[in-house]
């Protein structure tokens, strides 16, 4: 199945300290909410695309403190009531998803730490046995060897619990912020209707102009 195009004309307004503002232009609603949902009459789910384009504008203005978004849409009027919630259920179920991945990872990070520091003892130990046991002493390479084994093993679950989780943090984070976005919709049905008007009532003086007699036979020059 093809997948859905993503979101139409859009551009992203600048922002002050204080808000940040998107607008997305498209034109219909539809095309926001992912057209695979199951529950089409209620906590109906956001489209991909739009969604990712959502996330990766607002990215970039988190020192904002509110976010809102201005939907301008040319079609799919019913649909402007469900956005809001659609919204708020999508990115509330991804920070979910992102705090669950935080957690395993947490809790993976000290499985190994634990595991890092049986492999660290265990490795130092047998350098000291060897060391006391080897006639001539120990091998330099034997011994470098298990101290860099060692620290290896603590390596990288210091890594995960020290770095590793900032950026599921912060992907959660912005997940949190954009399930609280304020969604405004405003359609353009008017100016639409109004571009159309004036075409029309011009086509419709040309082909008076066209009908009339004078304008078919010429101006004639009047008898003398």
């Amino acid at each position: 199945m093809p997948t859905k195009p993503p979101v139409g004309r859009h551009r992203a307004t600048a922002h002050a300290a204080s808000a940040a503002t998107v607008s997305v232009r498209v034109r219909n609603l539809a095309q926001l909410f992912n057209s695979l949902d199951a529950s089409p009459f209620w906590d109906r789910d956001l489209d991909v695309h739009a969604a990712g384009f959502i996330e990766e504008e607002f990215s970039e203005s988190r020192s904002a403190a509110q976010w809102h978004l201005h939907v301008h849409a040319s079609e799919g009027e019913d649909l402007a009531p469900d956005l809001q919630p659609a919204v708020e259920h999508y990115y509330t179920r991804m920070a979910h998803s992102s705090g669950l991945r935080l957690r395993e990872q947490l809790q993976l990070g000290e499985l190994a730490l634990l595991g890092g520091l049986a492999i660290f003892l265990l490795s130092m130990s047998a350098r000291g046995i060897l060391e006391r046991l080897a006639p001539h002493g120990l091998s330099p390479l034997v011994g470098e060897g298990l101290i860099i084994l060692a620290w290896l093993a603590l390596w990288r679950p210091i890594e995960t619990l020290v770095y590793g989780w900032v950026p599921l943090y912060r992907q959660r984070r912005l997940y949190q912020r954009l399930a609280a976005i304020q969604v405004t919709v405003r359609m353009e049905h008017a100016r639409a209707e109004s571009a159309d008007v004036v075409p029309r009532r011009q086509d419709l003086s040309a082909a008076r102009d066209a009908a009339s007699p004078g304008a078919a036979a010429g101006k004639r020059t009047p008898p003398l």
